[in-house]
């Protein structure tokens, strides 16, 4: 295939991606505020969650974006597809409105505008590169010692933290666990797959990692009322994430030199801006639906 047609299907299963992850955030955001709340890492939410259809059509759609998501960067760099899949939280926006016959709220849509554009500029400043080996197993203990450490100081700050609040280290949780889920799956697939694959430290890590990240993904949805915040940090923390893990243990390196260094940082402040305009505005949406909870249908979630 040319590189033209490589390209024009990495940007259709992105965009597709998108859409798949963006429906299945207001399914699954929705399922949850319908059951009992449940404590963070607790398997009961998934028990009460899987009584309510609507909860498995969202896990499908989040399967085919996943499926849809793999064929984009078979076929596409990170830095094209990545800012792609960002969309995601403007799909969740809009189809959350179209379900409520209500327009997207400007503040919230601006924030994801200002995270996309952050996050795109640090792909392609950064354009981090190389790569192409494997965790070692020696590598495994302070991995996984970070990433347990990370959770569970998430889970805790969310414990001690009030009404909205409470999603964000959930949200974060959820990205490190995606993040560390997706450079596992860097690493296991380095060499092919093929029989020897189930002899892989990788993929038993993976298949731990990355049901605690969707359970605490499900936490995150239900401790807040405006469920694009979750979506949005998860969906900018998880590439993230995984740029650091692909750097840290896998050989990727980022572009060198004083300038590529100034663009990266001016891109994370913007994308820290854009994800602090998102919480700021959706707080106050969601003070709105609890000063009015008998109109709860007019706000966006």
């Amino acid at each position: 295939m040319s590189a033209v047609g490589s390209m024009a299907v990495a940007v259709v299963a992105a965009i597709g991606a998108a859409f798949c992850f963006g429906a299945a955030g207001v399914l699954q955001q929705a399922a949850t505020h319908r059951i009992p709340e449940r404590p963070a890492l607790s398997p009961a939410i998934l028990v009460d969650l899987i009584t309510i259809p609507s909860f498995g059509l969202g896990v499908l759609l989040g399967a085919a974006g996943f499926a849809l998501q793999v064929t984009a960067l078979s076929f596409g760099a990170l830095i094209v597809v990545q800012p792609l899949l960002v969309t995601g939280v403007l799909f969740y926006l809009l189809i959350a409105a179209r379900i409520r016959h209500v327009h997207p709220d400007p503040g919230l849509v601006l924030g994801v505008l200002i995270t996309l554009t952050g996050l795109s500029v640090f792909l392609v400043v950064a354009r981090p590169s190389g790569g192409g080996g494997r965790i070692a197993v020696h590598d495994a203990l302070p991995l996984g010692v970070g990433l347990v450490v990370v959770v569970l100081f998430c889970i805790m700050l969310a414990s001690r933290m009030r009404s909205e609040r409470r999603t964000l280290p959930l949200a974060g949780a959820t990205a490190v666990c995606y993040g560390v889920t997706a450079g596992l799956v860097r690493s296991l697939t380095t060499t092919g797959l093929d029989a020897s694959v189930w002899r892989q430290w990788e993929l038993y890590a993976v298949v731990v990692i990355g049901p605690t990240g969707f359970l605490l993904n499900q936490n995150a949805f239900q401790k807040g009322t405006v469920g694009s915040v979750a979506l949005g940090i998860i969906t900018v923390g998880d590439p993230l994430v995984s740029i650091a893990v692909g750097v840290l243990w896998l050989g990727e390196v980022l572009t060198a030199g004083a300038l590529a260094v100034v663009g990266q940082v001016v891109a994370v402040v913007v994308l820290v801006a854009g994800v602090f305009v998102v919480c700021t505005r959706a707080q106050k949406v969601a003070e709105q639906i609890r000063r009015a909870p008998t109109r709860t249908e007019e706000a966006l979630p």
